[in-house]
């Protein structure tokens, strides 16, 4: 009985996509990285399948690192404490250049 329920459960997926201010400094076009960044992750997701459900898309552009007073970084750790019994949060770096 416990394998038909967990089976039948989807994982909650949100996707953050940051481009820090220092990047943009140094001449990464920012549409074009955070375009560039949600189709990867985006693609990742559709290739996880159907047990896997993209929630929510938080976008920082030009923002540092360094900290974490990022508008859509506070906005996705608020929606992870609002639904703490629902939300697991994993953080998997993805390499955007070969």
């Amino acid at each position: 009985m416990l394998e038909s329920i967990v089976g039948k459960s989807k994982y909650k997926i949100a996707i953050y996509i940051r481009l820090s201010k220092e990047d943009a400094d140094r001449g990464f076009d920012e549409s074009e990285s955070i375009t560039n960044q949600k189709a990867l992750l985006m693609d990742y997701v559709a290739k996880l399948g159907q047990n896997y459900e993209l929630i929510d898309t938080y976008v920082d552009p030009g923002y540092t690192g360094t900290n974490f007073n990022r508008p859509d970084f506070r906005r996705m750790i608020g929606d992870i404490e609002l639904r703490q019994n629902k939300y697991g949060y994993h953080k998997r770096l993805i390499p955007s250049r070969t």
